[in-house]
């Protein structure tokens, strides 16, 4: 009887100790707001992803994504909503990509979607379609605060064999850049 006590202890702290390093993964990677993929994540798997279309001759997009004006929104209705805000978004994109797909925040209220597989064209119909997700409907800040938001995108894609992650990020970023003027 002591001996199966003790190993049915052994036993719960073993699991206790496993799901614990579990959650911490978990945290290392994904962004504890939204639930999406973290920046360390992105960096590490995006390189990845990046080979393995090279190596296999396969198409690669990346969307950049930032809320217009987010800043007015905390100012003008708390942290709080805008916390609710970047939570519904982050919904509204899981939504609109496919499971292979990656969705990360990066920061702030900044995101990036990389697309394996896909075409510039397609990515661009992709960015578009999260773009009138999020336009379409007001989001849920608050008791009694709906809120219109809008978003930017930008669309870079896989060039050629020599491309490196920085550089297609850059190229994002900057069509990013060009969408927040125009």
């Amino acid at each position: 009887l002591a001996r199966v006590n003790t190993q049915v202890r052994r036993h719960r702290y073993t699991e206790q100790l496993r799901m614990t390093v579990q959650a911490t993964i978990e945290m290392a990677v994904t962004d504890a707001l939204t639930g999406l993929y973290n920046r360390r994540y992105l960096e590490t798997h995006l390189a990845h992803l990046v080979e393995h279309s090279v190596n296999r001759g396969k198409p690669l997009a990346v969307v950049t994504l930032d809320v217009d004006f987010f800043k007015s929104v905390n100012d003008n209705n708390g942290h709080d909503a805008g916390d609710r805000v970047l939570q519904e978004l982050a919904g509204r994109i899981r939504a609109s990509i496919r499971n292979v797909d990656m969705a990360c925040r990066t920061g702030g209220e900044e995101f990036v979607v990389v697309l394996p597989a896909t075409e510039t064209a397609t990515a661009e119909k992709i960015a578009e379609r999260i773009r009138r997700s999020v336009a379409s409907k007001p989001f849920n800040a608050g008791v009694n605060c709906l809120l219109n938001i809008t978003i930017s995108a930008g669309v870079a894609s896989l060039t050629g064999i020599d491309d490196k992650v920085e550089d297609i990020l850059k190229r994002a970023d900057q069509a990013l850049y060009r969408a927040k003027r125009d």
